[in-house]
């Protein structure tokens, strides 16, 4: 029987489980991993045909050791998925916010309540695994003096009551999640791309990049610069690119050009643009 597994990183009730039963459908064979590394392991390994990871979040910002992992791994875009955040804070029946000396959860998960956790300057945070591990925990092990920043899901599931509701910084909050493989996959009809390179030491050299993307009618979504290891004053430069219907062959005349103009070029996957979820 061929592996389907998808990686996921943390927990059940993690917003990585989440985001892969979205994708995937609740029936959907996941692996667990500790580490966003780990993912990108299991899928050089074959113990996972697919992995989920975050790549970037609307308040907190992007996750850049996730991009190095895509070129490191070598791995292959093939999708995305959209999930709306809503953090809570979670603690056990009973406990007040007097009681709470540490609050556990992922550092962007944290990131993303710096306001609400700012009036508590008594409460000493700490960061962790995923959200959905630190509600486990401190159901595991009856903490009373600790709260977990995570969802409703991981509240339900782990039967840890939420203190407070809704303290992320903006209601608008949403993580991308990136589908992720080492097959050689395309979707059908793809709208979207992601692609990596690093620019020539010359004037105006992203400028020419930028050029070839507007005469071939190619919508920039995302820019993202990211260092390169252990090359100081180097970059890679990570795009997101969209195109309309029927006009791939713009975009794959664009890919020649753009390889032309630059270094250690690659398409990193090309897939269907995922929608905003409403609310």
């Amino acid at each position: 029987m061929q592996n389907s597994k998808v990686a996921i990183f943390g927990t059940a009730g993690s917003f990585h489980y989440l985001a892969a039963q979205k994708y995937y459908g609740k029936d959907a064979d996941l692996l667990e991993c500790y580490t966003f590394m780990q993912c990108a392991e299991a899928l050089k390994t074959g113990n996972a045909k697919y992995a989920v990871l975050a790549i970037e979040n609307s308040l907190a910002g992007s996750i850049l050791p996730n991009y190095n992992l895509i070129n490191q791994y070598k791995l292959r875009i093939i999708g995305e998925q959209y999930l709306k955040i809503e953090l809570n804070l979670l603690a056990l029946k009973g406990v007040k916010i007097s009681d709470i000396e540490f609050v556990h959860s992922h550092p962007m998960a944290l990131a993303q309540c710096t306001v609400f956790l700012n009036k508590y300057p008594h409460i000493k945070i700490v960061e962790q695994g995923d959200t959905a591990s630190c509600v486990k925990n401190i159901s595991d092990n009856k903490l009373k003096n600790t709260a977990a920043v995570a969802n409703e899901f991981a509240s339900k599931l782990y039967n840890v009551p939420i203190l407070f509701k809704g303290i992320e910084n903006n209601k608008h909050n949403y993580t991308r999640f990136l589908i992720l493989t080492k097959a050689d996959e395309i979707p059908e009809n793809p709208n979207k791309a992601s692609i990596c390179f690093r620019l020539k030491h010359k004037v105006g050299s992203l400028a020419d990049v930028l050029n070839v993307l507007v005469k071939n009618s190619i919508n920039l979504s995302k820019i993202q610069s990211v260092p390169v290891y252990g090359e100081p004053s180097e970059y890679f430069f990570y795009l997101d690119l969209e195109w309309k219907k029927n006009d791939h062959a713009h975009f794959q005349k664009a890919m020649k050009q753009i390889n032309k103009a630059t270094n250690h070029f690659s398409v990193l996957g090309e897939y269907v643009k995922a929608s905003l979820p409403e609310g």
